[in-house]
């Protein structure tokens, strides 16, 4: 979920049972490290230990006296340790991606927003997903309301946008320049899901499953389509793998696909992470946390007339690939969610079958291998 580093605080530490006492500090702190490990945290270079007491202000925003507690050797306080986090890296010059947090008008649109990738600056001309409006930036204001130039990643702004229509603009809406890489748009994605706890009544996940999406401003209802893989601890704690599995339980890791109820502008989490990462949620509670693999470009996205020179090229030249053959163009075409490509379905399904064997082929690989090792490796 974009978190790299804890600063772990242990309070009360002024407690009269305790008394500063470093044996009750490492004990804490030697119970947390599995958790934590687990978590996929290093305890030693991810985390950050910090005794304080809350009630008396020790070691928060001033050094911790060495009279009141002796061994602890890190001489910098809470709010230090936290401005001296790193700040994870931002790319500025990046494809724009800012997402809508809130609306107001006031003399036109005014858009509030975080931006999360590239550099905004004053007089770009943008075009907002998935509606596909176009504007222009006429001011943009910093988090402390001053005027500026630009922005870069990072920033929360308010940005004054010469808008046609205000009212088309909605929390979710991303905003992206549009003479670059438009912010792709899909009903369709496949994701790696890590499921947490899920609802003690509805103690499996599985297709059909519905429930509340969040990634980044958008939070709207989706369904589970299909599971393709999942893996599973068993009682030996041994990760299984089943393909194609009817259901899976808590805590176990799946790959899937989500159905969204209308188009959403999304990205893939290796190329704009923020833009890519999720959670679900069913009924107050987060069930699970994953992050987009692919997706299913949307139909209509609102962005025709809006393809690079590249892509327009492309698409013209598929336009004439598909003149010349009408009888295909004809045919009922699928897009195939592991190449990208749109594939008549007797393509689909016979490369579908062609994954298939090579999957069976390797499973069998695997059980002649096991044949062949010796008694004692067996």
């Amino acid at each position: 979920m974009g978190i790299y580093k804890l600063v772990v605080v242990i309070n009360k530490m002024d407690e009269p049972s305790v008394k500063w006492s470093k044996e009750r500090y490492n004990e804490i702190i030697t119970s947390l490290r599995p958790f934590l490990s687990q978590s996929g945290y290093d305890p030693d270079k991810d985390c950050t230990f910090v005794p304080v007491s809350g009630l008396c202000g020790e070691n928060i925003d001033k050094p911790l006296d060495k009279g009141v507690c002796s061994w602890y050797q890190d001489d910098r306080y809470l709010l230090q340790i936290l401005d001296d986090l790193p700040i994870p890296p931002r790319d500025d010059k990046g494809p724009l991606r800012v997402p809508v947090l809130d609306t107001m008008q006031d003399r036109g649109a005014v858009i509030f927003g975080k931006v999360e990738s590239g550099t905004i600056k004053l007089g770009d001309q943008l075009r907002l997903m998935p509606s596909g409006i176009s504007c222009q930036v006429h001011t943009i204001y910093n988090s402390k309301e001053q005027c500026v130039s630009y922005a870069k990643p990072g920033e929360n702004v308010q940005l004054r946008l010469n808008i046609e229509n205000e009212k088309r603009v909605s929390k979710g809406d991303v905003i992206c320049h549009r003479d670059q890489a438009i912010v792709p748009v899909s009903e369709l994605f496949e994701a790696e899901v890590d499921i947490m706890e899920l609802i003690s009544y509805k103690p499996i996940l599985s297709k059909g499953y519905q429930c509340i999406l969040h990634i980044h401003t958008v939070s709207d209802e989706v369904t589970v389509k299909e599971i393709l893989v999942s893996y599973e601890k068993n009682d030996k704690g041994e990760v299984i793998e089943k393909q194609k599995p009817q259901y899976s339980r808590s805590f176990s890791k799946i790959i899937c696909r989500i159905q969204t109820r209308i188009p959403i502008a999304l990205e893939k989490h290796d190329q704009v992470s923020q833009l890519g990462r999720f959670t679900l949620r069913d009924e107050g509670r987060t069930i699970a946390v994953g992050k987009v693999l692919k997706y299913k470009p949307a139909k209509d996205s609102g962005a025709a007339g809006t393809a690079t020179p590249a892509a327009q090229k492309q698409s013209n030249e598929e336009s004439k690939t598909s003149a010349t053959t009408t009888s295909q163009a004809k045919e009922e075409l699928i897009y195939d969610m592991e190449t990208g490509e749109m594939l008549s379905r007797e393509e689909h399904n016979k490369r579908k079958r062609e994954r298939e064997k090579a999957q069976l082929d390797g499973i069998n690989e695997d059980d002649e291998d096991d044949d062949d090792a010796p008694a004692s490796k067996k």
